[in-house]
């Protein structure tokens, strides 16, 4: 698993719960206009937990502009009950699940070109298996059975 695939993970989980709305990753507009979300990765951090595996915890900042007050409310209150209904994202191309940690929002605010914008983090948990190392099987095996009298 990769930053970007995370990162795009997210922007597809946004996606599916709004397909109208216009996404972008990492790099906020300008001039945002309504209707857009920007999905940015915030920080992250690598913790080892066994001999086996890592986690990385990692927050993105989730910024919805929209028409209102209400709107933007709306939206991100939307995103916030579908994360805890399901806990879990989807990691593309992969089998694999982000575990979604926490999600907390600011109080909406109005941005320099009359659009309103309210910010969300998403703090997310990922465990990923360190690479082992590969030894080769045992060809054959002997046995031999001794009877003691």
């Amino acid at each position: 698993m990769t930053l970007v695939n995370e990162l795009g993970s997210v922007e597809a989980f946004v996606k599916a719960l709004f397909p109208s709305v216009v996404t972008v990753k990492q790099t906020v507009p300008l001039q945002p206009v309504a209707g857009t979300f920007v999905i940015r990765f915030q920080n992250g951090s690598t913790e080892s937990e066994t001999a086996h595996h890592f986690r990385n915890s990692r927050d993105y900042q989730l910024v919805y502009f929209g028409t209102s007050a209400a709107d933007v409310l709306a939206k991100m209150d939307a995103v916030s009950s579908a994360l805890y209904q399901t806990l879990l994202i989807p990691i593309s191309g992969s089998l694999r699940y982000i575990r979604v940690d926490q999600f907390s929002m600011s109080a909406p605010f109005k941005t320099d070109n009359d659009v309103h914008a309210i910010i969300g983090v998403l703090s997310t948990e990922v465990r990923q298996a360190r690479t082992q190392q590969v030894y080769d099987k045992i060809a054959q095996v002997y046995t031999r059975y001794i009877t003691i009298p």
